[in-house]
C-alpha cells in the first residue's frame, strides 16, 4: 500500500473518531441539561439515579416497564419513557408511567430473593425479560400511600441496594436541613382540588388530576 492508501485510512479513522466524540460529547449534555430541567421543575437536587425494571407494587400501574429510578432531596421517583420502533419497525404500546413518593413517607430500601419473587403473583410478569442486575435479588421499596396504607414497590435495578440504603440514609439526613420544606399533607383527599375521594381511583372524578 503507498502512502496515499495510508493517508486514506487514517483520515477515515479520524473522521469516525471525531463523530464519535462529537455525539459522546452530544448525549453528555443532553443527560446535563435534562438533570437541571428535573431540579429546576421540582425544586430538588438529584441524589442518585440509575437505569430500572419497575415490576409492581404500586396500587395505580401493573404493567412491567423500564425507567428511570431516581432519588431526589426530598422524594424518590420513577418514570418510564416510549421507545422507538424495534428492528421490524413496529412501535410498542406504550403506557406513561410516572409516581412520585415524597421522602417522608418512603420507609425502607431493602431487597428480596429472585426464588421468592417468582413465588409472588408478580413472579410469572418477568418470566420473558432478561435480568439488569447481576446478583439474584430484586429491589424492594417499602412506603406508605397517602391513604395511610403500607407499599412494597418491587424493581430489577442495575445500582445495588447498598447503595440505595446509603444514599437514602443521605437525603434523609439532609432532609431536615433544607429550609420550609413540604406542605403536610392531608391524606384520602386528591392534592389538587381537596375533594375526599377513595383510595381505589386512579383519576380524581372531580377535577380528572391523576393520582401517583
Amino acid at each position: 500500500m503507498n502512502i496515499f492508501g495510508y493517508a486514506l485510512i487514517l483520515g477515515v479513522l479520524l473522521l469516525i473518531g471525531f463523530l464519535w466524540g462529537s455525539r459522546r460529547k452530544g448525549s453528555q449534555v443532553a443527560v446535563e441539561e435534562f438533570w437541571r430541567a428535573k431540579e429546576q421543575e421540582f425544586g430538588e437536587i438529584r441524589i442518585v439515579s440509575g437505569f430500572a425494571r419497575y415490576l409492581g407494587g404500586h396500587p395505580r400501574f401493573e404493567r412491567v416497564t423500564d425507567g428511570l429510578l431516581f432519588l431526589m432531596s426530598r422524594s424518590l421517583w420513577f418514570e418510564n419513557f416510549e421507545k422507538g420502533p424495534n428492528i421490524f419497525g413496529f412501535t410498542m404500546p406504550f403506557e406513561k408511567v410516572v409516581f412520585r413518593i415524597p421522602l417522608k413517607r418512603v420507609l425502607s430500601f431493602d431487597t428480596v430473593t429472585e426464588r421468592d419473587f417468582l413465588t409472588t403473583e408478580m413472579g410469572s410478569r418477568v418470566a420473558r425479560y432478561q435480568r439488569l442486575s447481576r446478583k439474584p435479588l430484586y429491589l424492594t421499596v417499602r412506603y406508605t400511600d397517602e391513604w395511610g396504607r403500607d407499599q412494597i414497590l418491587y424493581f430489577d435495578s442495575m445500582i445495588d441496594v447498598k447503595t440505595w440504603q446509603e444514599q437514602f440514609e443521605r437525603a434523609k439526613a439532609s432532609y431536615g436541613e433544607e429550609e420550609g420544606g413540604e406542605p403536610e399533607e392531608v391524606t384520602g383527599v386528591c392534592p389538587k382540588c381537596g375533594r375526599r375521594i377513595s383510595p381505589d381511583f386512579k383519576l380524581c372524578p372531580y377535577c380528572g388530576c391523576r393520582l401517583s
